[in-house]
């Protein structure tokens, strides 16, 4: 198995790649924590960290065949985090900053439960930062957009497919700013921050029209979308969606606006993300039925 473990801080269609890949292979990614290892004790705050060396990504890599309009399957196969990360509260992130103090807590990991104060509760490892270069800028791996980025959406998690829009030769993937845990919303802008190694295949579906970023779960089919506002962050991921179970399933458009009504899904991903940075983080959901065509793949 190939591991790839070579720092990245940008998604940029001239990166040199790490690897080179095959659809169907399958990859190790070694990754370092949201802070790039610069929080190792509880004395170490937020306010010291060189915000220019966070969100690292591991890649990119190169996948052969992989072109402009096709998509990009990566199955989540195996999460693995550290012993020990980090949760900190972040200068002007959030809605409890202006009451709260600076204040980092190291969080231990002992098996296979999160340890804090007088609680512990199970680990569920997921993939904050995901995605393929873009085709019109580079973009910071802390950011999100439709090419993925730093959707930090909690079902991220082993056993679940991303569904990727490729936009460049070769996708150009990386990964990385995994989390013990986190909450729907990273409300103070941080989950428990934590390295690990992340276990993918990679496959490629041809020639289909993505315009942001799925994920598949056993259960269900969620778009991850973006914007400045909820509104609009929120109205890209319905609009997306429609059209894809329209596609499917065949059905006009007031039908499958009827039925998104009665059966669609919305959670937050990230609602701490600057308008720079991409905005408010959102996936909106339908069920998957097995008496109906798939929406990809």
């Amino acid at each position: 198995m190939l591991t790839v473990e070579k720092t990245t801080y940008t998604f940029s269609k001239n990166a040199e790649p790490a690897a080179r890949v095959k659809p169907m292979d399958i990859l190790e990614f070694i990754t370092v924590d949201c802070f790039g290892n610069q929080i190792k004790k509880e004395t170490d705050l937020a306010e010291v960290i060189d915000w220019e060396r966070v969100n690292p990504a591991t890649g990119p890599v190169f996948v052969e065949g992989a072109e402009k309009g096709d998509v990009l399957a990566v199955d989540i196969l195996d999460i693995t985090v550290n012993e020990s990360g980090a949760v900190c509260t972040i200068p002007d992130c959030g809605p409890f900053i202006e009451k709260s103090e600076l204040r980092t807590h190291i969080i231990h990991i002992k098996d296979g439960y999160v340890h804090f104060k007088d609680m512990k509760w199970p680990i569920k490892p997921m993939i904050g930062v995901i995605g393929c270069a873009h085709d019109e800028r580079d973009i910071p791996t802390g950011h999100v957009y439709n090419h993925g980025g730093n959707m930090d959406s909690a079902i991220i998690t082993k056993g679940v497919t991303l569904w990727l829009p490729v936009r460049v030769k070769g996708a150009l993937l990386a990964l990385g700013d995994l989390h013990a845990t986190m909450g729907d919303g990273e409300v103070i802008g941080n989950g428990i921050e934590i390295g690990g190694r992340v276990v993918v295949r990679v496959r490629l579906l041809k020639n289909f029209e993505l315009n942001w970023p799925m994920t598949e779960t056993e259960t269900d089919f969620f778009v991850n979308t973006c914007g400045p506002t909820c509104d609009k962050a929120i109205e890209a991921g319905y609009r997306e969606m429609h059209r894809l179970i329209s596609n499917a399933y065949g059905w006009d458009y007031t039908d499958t606006g009827m039925y998104m009504t009665m059966r669609g899904i919305l959670s937050a991903n990230q609602a701490c993300l600057t308008d720079e940075a991409g905005g408010n983080t959102f996936r909106v959901g339908t069920p998957k039925d097995a008496g109906k065509k798939r929406l990809i793949g």
